[in-house]
This record gives C-alpha cells, structure tokens and sequence, in this order.
C-alpha cells in the first residue's frame, strides 16, 4: 500500500481560505493606503504561506525502514529495533515525529519511556476512550541525509506482536501547519514472545514410549549391533561382557552397544479446552509443554505439534523433526496459541509418519474437543496431559505438570 499524506493538527492561519483572505486584506491596505496595516497583513499573509507551503513539500521524498533484530525471544530478553528515516529531497526536515499504535498489554515494549496515552472522545454516551502509542521525536534531518536510531526493547510475556505501520508528522519550523505520512512495511515486521521455559524433565516420556524401565533415560541398547569395546568397570552388567575375547586370555571388556531412540512424539494443543481454566493455568502448561519439546528435541527425538487456528496461524501440525529450527517453529505456533482458539476440525491434519506416542495437552477432559476418535492411531499410544488437579480416574491420563522440577 502507496503511503498517504493527509493535513495533521495545522493552525486555522494557514489554512488556504486564511491565506486568500490575508492576501484580499493585504491588497485593501494597499489600494486605502493603509501603510501600517498593509505591513502587518503582508507580513501574516506571507507567513502563513511560507509554512503552508514548507508543510505540504516536508514530507515528500521522505522513506522510512524498520528492522528488527531478533523475530522471536524469549521473556525477559533484550532486543533492538531500528528506525532509519531517509530525507531525499533538497529540503530539510525541521522537525519529525513518529508515531505507532501500542497497548498497555502488549508481548514485548520499549525500554525508553516512549508511550504516551490520548484521551479520544468517540461516543458520548461511552465517554472518552483511551488510546496508546509509541512517540519518537526528532529535532532536525538534514536535506539529502539519514538519521538511524535504534530502540532498545524487553520481552514482557508470552505473544505476539506486529507493526505493520508508522506514521511520520513533519512541518514548518514554526509549528502552524503539519502533515502526516504513512509507512506500511513490506513483510510482516514481528516480534515472537515464546513460552517461558520451565524446569522439566522429559525421562518419563521416553520411559512411558518403550512401556518399560529396564533402561536409564528411555534409552536401549540394540544388542545385536556392538559399536566397540572399553575397559570392563565395576558394576557393568554381566551380560555385557564380552566373554569372546575374555576366553582368548585378553583382559575381561565391556561391550559398547548401539542404542536405539524411542520413536517420534506427537503434541496436540487442545487450546479450547482450557477456557474454563485461569490465563495462568494455561500459561504454565504452555511453559511445560515448551520444555518437554526443548528437552526431547535436544536428546535428538522427533517431536510434532498440533496446533489449532489461532489468530495469526492457520490449524497446523508440523513434521516430526528434532531441527533447531523446527523446534522454534513450534514454538511460534505455543506463542499464537489462546484458550479462546477455536476447536480442531472434524478431519484435522497429522504428520506423514506415524507417531510412537501421541499426547494430548488439554486443561480438562470433560471439556475436551479433540476426542480419541479424531486420530487414526491405536487407543494405547495416546495420552492426556491434563492440567485438572484430579486425572487419575481416567487411563491414560496424567498432570502437565507432573514434569516440572522441584
């Protein structure tokens, strides 16, 4: 979209019909012969047209970029972003505001005290409404020149947040007559606030896969395919030894063997069942589930997500992958997510290989909308991970919260 220029806050002096009549009086003093007055609206008619006129050229050949240097982080990090306001033209800008709607709640803020709050007046029955944005004020861009500045931003919470737009004011020197100017950004120019991650464990995940607890860290071994040899220590199993090279007369060694990962994991958000619960309920879930896709993802397991339709992304399920950059992806979809997203839908999409595991997160199964039904796998293979404070009367079940770390 082309940007607008349109008139902004400009003094009724100089307004044009004010200009045409300053002028009209001007010619009056002239032909009455009324020095004195005719300088005065000489004066004020040249005035209001010297500003009128350096109002209405201020802003052309203006172009302004914005850059964000980290699209997603986490609460609590720092980030930088950086506004550049290009002058082309032989004419300077005397002075230049930039302005961008905000709110008080919003993922991620400016550290600098930039955000001031306009009363708006808008029904009189419903009275003044309150409106916020971001005020950037510049002194003075030189002809042909740019000026750079960058904002220092912090993470606050959980979301997401966009500017698709800033609006440049810009005017006489003598603050008469403004115009405005608006920038729409070509891309998305967002900020990913991710969940905050938690102290988990995912052991038990990897245990609960092979349905055992024979092995450390849901771990085993494939002893049909040894890998090396080492040193025999106290308290290797004796099945390990290799009795082979022990009956050779070689020192007594313990076999090395290939291990096996578990299968790939499958979460699915069942954002719409937490409407009934807390916002922060539903937060320290997202927290747990961040940390559970982190943790398997880094001991090199395959984990998808299932996300709903939620205001910025469309009902998506992911590829397994156990990729950094896939594990970010995910974690975009858990930023997006709202207890007020709407339900699955009838048919929803699943990841080309079949899971080893499937666990629905959801905040209570009596208000779950994603039933065992909608998914074509084997009833054994699916748990839920509630966060009600009862989930041991259903099979399958256990608490979201049940991972976290003391």
């Amino acid at each position: 979209m082309a940007p607008r220029i349109s008139r902004s806050d400009s003094s009724m002096l100089v307004k044009p019909p004010a200009i045409a009549l300053w002028l009209v009086l001007c010619v009056i003093a002239v032909v009455f012969e009324k020095t004195a007055f005719g300088f005065f609206a000489g004066f004020v008619f040249l005035l209001a047209l010297s500003s009128y006129t350096w109002a209405r050229v201020s802003l052309k050949g203006v172009e302004m970029e914005l850059d964000i240097g980290l699209a997603g982080v986490f609460p609590g990090q720092s980030f930088a972003v950086t506004r550049v306001v290009r002058n082309l033209k032989a004419l300077p800008m005397l002075w230049a505001e930039i302005r961008e709607d905000c709110g008080v709640s919003d993922c991620a803020s400016p550290k600098a005290d930039v955000i001031v709050a306009n009363e708006v007046f808008r029904d009189p029955e419903k009275g003044s409404e309150t409106l916020y944005e971001r005020l950037y004020a510049l002194s003075f861009v030189g002809w042909r020149r740019s000026v750079r500045f960058k904002d220092e931003w912090k993470a606050r919470r959980r979301g997401i947040l966009e500017i698709p737009s800033s609006l440049v004011r810009s005017g006489d020197g003598f603050g008469l007559c403004a115009e405005e100017k608006r920038f729409f950004f070509c891309g998305p120019k967002r900020v990913v606030v991710y969940p905050r991650l938690a102290r988990t464990s995912p052991d038990s995940i990897l245990i609960d896969m092979w349905d055992t607890r024979s092995e450390s860290y849901g771990f085993l071994k494939d002893r049909t395919v040894i890998k090396s040899v080492r040193d025999y220590l106290p308290g290797d199993a004796a099945r390990d030894l290799n009795m082979r090279l022990y009956a050779r007369g070689q020192e007594m060694k313990t076999n090395v063997f290939e291990s096996v990962k578990p299968d790939t994991v499958l979460f699915a958000l069942d954002s719409f069942s937490f409407r009934a619960c807390e916002p922060a309920v539903f937060e320290r879930a997202l927290s747990v589930l961040a940390s559970l896709i982190e943790g398997l993802a880094d001991r090199g397991i395959r984990v998808a997500l299932m996300a709903p339709a939620s205001k910025w992304f469309p009902e998506t399920c992911t590829e397994p992958s156990s990729a950094e950059r896939e594990k970010y992806g995910m974690f975009e979809l858990l930023a997006a997510a709202s207890p007020g997203d709407a339900p699955f839908s009838s048919s929803p999409s699943l990841p080309s290989d079949e899971p080893g595991r499937v666990y629905v997160v959801c905040g209570d199964e009596s208000g779950l909308m994603l039933r065992a039904g909608a998914l074509p796998y084997p009833e054994q293979k699916i748990r839920f991970l509630t966060a009600a404070a009862d989930c041991g009367a259903a099979l399958y079940s256990q608490s979201i919260f049940g991972f976290e770390r003391a």
